[in-house]
């Protein structure tokens, strides 16, 4: 789409925008199969175990797998040594204990040479799905044009995707300078790349805290996008009432409700538990028995929903 016809769709989409708000049950697929959807966990507070201890954890948690970190400081490094045996050996250490790397947490967002590679390793380690890095606003620059540019890289990134065998996940985050933090910039991003290829991995923890009362109306303008779900939770506490405390999955603004709505309407694919609650910097084995009980307590609470 070039800008021109960019920003007339824009603008004719925000003007065609619902006023009410409300869930839009006519896009509401079949009942969806527990079974279908594996969970797994967000790995970055345990990069620093082994990948053995790792699927020690997972077994622990009841979680079918990780979202592993594999960028820049992550468990797996792609720019130090051969991250392809590093991969081949994370897998295998999984595989004992009928785990997987279900999603690569990566800093992939355009379709480069070096980001095919690292694509490729994780295609040819049985990763299908994997988490793009962010798409991060500049001060100066119209913002529209801005989302334009980010939608000629995420088109070409898809193509580069549907190339491989691959899933792009981009993942809405809250904060002034991420695109998507409130979802309809990533309505236009997302315009025109085929969900088969790249989605939304739809964060309802990030969503209720960016946006109010018409959460619904931003989801059902991003739902045809829709990927996978991430779930973890916040409340609001303070005397106005903007300060963020995060809690356990179900203890804040994250309900069930919200999350079968979204889930409704996402083909089958992995779902990523994020516990923040405890903080986000890595646990050392042996170190790590609250983080662990988190997590547990948190895929416990997502298969109850599920059920």
């Amino acid at each position: 789409m070039d800008r021109r016809r960019f920003i007339v769709h824009a603008s004719s989409l925000a003007a065609a925008a619902p006023v009410c708000v409300g869930w839009d049950a006519t896009t509401f697929a079949a009942e969806p199969k527990p079974t279908d959807y594996p969970i797994a966990i967000f790995g970055k507070v345990f990069q620093e175990h082994s990948f053995d201890q790792l699927a020690e954890v997972l077994e622990i948690t009841n979680a079918d797998g990780v979202e592993a970190t594999i960028r820049a400081g992550g468990h797996i490094d792609p720019s130090k040594g051969d991250y392809g045996s590093q991969l081949e050996k994370m897998v295998a250490a999984l595989a004992k204990r009928s785990k997987r790397l279900l999603i690569a947490a990566t800093d992939i967002n355009e379709a480069i040479a070096e980001n095919r590679i690292l694509l490729s390793a994780l295609r040819d380690n049985g990763v299908k799905y994997y988490r793009m890095g962010y798409y991060k606003y500049r001060s100066g620059i119209p913002l529209v044009d801005q989302v334009h540019e980010f939608a000629v890289k995420a088109n070409a990134l898809a193509a580069l995707n549907r190339e491989l065998g691959m899933v792009g996940l981009y993942q809405n985050h809250a904060g002034k300078d991420y695109v998507g933090s409130l979802l309809w910039d990533l309505v236009f991003v997302m315009e025109g790349v085929p969900v088969e290829d790249m989605g939304v991995a739809l964060d309802l923890r990030h969503l209720r805290a960016e946006i109010g009362v018409s959460f619904p109306t931003v989801v059902n303008a991003i739902r045809p996008h829709l990927r996978s779900v991430y779930l973890k939770d916040t409340q609001r506490t303070g005397a106005d009432g903007q300060t963020l405390n995060e809690v356990p999955l179900g203890e804040g603004m994250v309900t069930r409700e919200l999350f079968r709505n979204v889930w409704k309407s996402v083909d089958p694919v992995p779902l990523s538990v994020h516990v923040e609650y405890h903080g986000q910097k890595p646990y050392a084995p042996g170190n790590d028995r609250v983080v662990i009980e988190a997590n547990k307590k948190d895929v416990a609470t997502l298969r109850s929903w599920m059920a």
